[in-house]
């Protein structure tokens, strides 16, 4: 029995309908719902979406139900919700033909989708190699088609630089519309206006490298009670010549934290660029490819790098290995890639020399790492029927596993419980 609210969009109507059809009965709609009642929801939906559908029949090689399909699951019109394939199934049922028989099954209103796909990707492709080469496939990663008026793409080729790509190009013009203050600049502008003794980061939040939350002291009995102006009024502030968007907090009291990195602190006298360089190698390390973390590890004396069978959270749970004074005979010390046994600590490198890393790029997704538990090799003997060897250096136990050169074998290493998080 379905009970549908007065006040529910026709959208949510129609998905909670579509969720209870039974194509194992005779009649498949649920009860308490009549065909009126589901034809009256489509026929409001088609006011949204009707007009531009009957567009891409008319100018394009899609049918008209291959268009339905390709709008009603991908748009979503502002205050409704995005139709389920089952929804999508109704909606061709009812709309411009007899509800004689039954509604269409996922299944069906799938092969329409994909067939619609199938047809715009040519178009794509076709339209992307009308010019002469090179063709966008060649110069970027993931090409999309922009329509430009042709004065606008004249200007945009008189400032492009002798080598760089319409979308390098687009990427800095982007970025000179932000108002945006150096980080040396905003420090220097805090401790001059305020008397500031301390500014940091806070580097313990998802993707905290896209958007800076910087925490800013702030005495009471400063002179400048306000956000500075010039740091009110930048949209960015500008680390190694790349402009960051943030937000500043400011406190009386200069409380220290484990989670801060901090670019200035008077109580230290450590010079501020010497802190903004600490930054710049933050930034730089918050993401890499495959072998770029394998070679962090093995910078920081490490011989081998796992990772565990199941994520941690909503990514990859690495386990960095190292030799360790009770487990450096396991690595033949002769080996250019192994770990000088005499050099090896009892303690373990922080985060197992990933110090900041929160994602792979694993060729054509990116991966994020949810937890670093570095081991010895005598303890992730523990951890082996856990865990999935990604690389080991020549004499680690139980053998050697160099990266493949192809990005997607390595990928491939990774368990699929785990890719399936990226």
């Amino acid at each position: 029995m379905v009970e549908l609210e007065t006040e529910w969009h026709p959208s949510t109507k129609l998905n909670v309908i579509a969720g209870e059809l039974d194509f194992t009965a005779v009649d498949p709609l649920p009860d308490g719902v009549t065909r009126d009642e589901i034809e009256e929801n489509c026929y409001a939906l088609r006011t949204l979406y009707g007009e531009y559908v009957d567009e891409i029949v008319a100018e394009t090689t899609l049918s008209r139900r291959e268009a339905q399909t390709w709008v009603l699951t991908r748009l979503v019109h502002e205050g409704a919700d995005r139709l389920s394939y089952e929804a999508v199934g109704l909606y061709i049922w009812a709309i411009g033909r007899s509800t004689d028989g039954d509604p269409l099954s996922r299944t069906i209103v799938t092969d329409y989708a994909e067939r619609a796909a199938e047809k715009v990707r040519r178009a794509e492709e076709t339209v992307k190699r009308t010019g002469p080469p090179p063709y966008p496939d060649d110069c970027y990663e993931e090409p999309a088609l922009v329509w430009l008026e042709g004065a606008a793409a004249d200007r945009l080729r008189r400032r492009a630089g002798p080598e760089e790509t319409y979308g390098d190009l687009l990427e800095r013009l982007l970025d000179e519309t932000l108002a945006s203050i150096t980080m040396a600049d905003l420090i220097e502008t805090y401790r001059e206006a305020a008397g500031s003794e301390y500014v940091a980061v806070e580097t313990v939040y998802p993707n905290w490298d896209e958007h800076l939350r910087i925490v800013a002291h702030a005495p009471e009995n400063a002179t400048e009670t306000a956000t500075p102006p010039a740091v009110a009024e930048a949209d960015a502030v500008t680390v190694d010549g790349v402009p960051i968007p943030f937000r500043i907090e400011e406190r009386a009291e200069p409380r220290r934290e484990q989670s801060h990195l901090a670019v200035y602190d008077a109580a230290e006298g450590i010079d501020p660029e010497t802190r903004i360089d600490r930054l710049r190698k933050a930034l730089a390390a918050v993401e890499g490819t495959l072998p770029e973390v394998v070679e962090r590890v093995r910078e920081a004396g490490g011989c081998a790098l796992a990772v565990a069978n199941e994520p941690a959270g909503a990514g990859a749970h690495l386990h960095p290995v190292f030799p360790g004074l009770e487990g450096a005979d396991a690595v033949d010390a002769d080996s250019a890639d192994a770990v000088d046994a005499d050099a090896a600590a009892t303690d373990l490198p922080e985060d197992g020399g990933l110090t900041h890393l929160e994602r792979i790029d694993l060729d054509d997704r990116t991966l994020a790492v949810g937890r670093i538990s570095p081991t010895t090799v005598a303890e992730y003997g523990t951890l082996a029927g856990e865990t999935t060897l990604l690389w080991a250096a020549p004499g680690f136990e139980p053998g050697a596993l160099e990266l493949p050169d192809d990005p997607v074998e390595g990928r491939e290493r990774f368990p699929a419980a785990v890719l399936r998080t990226a």
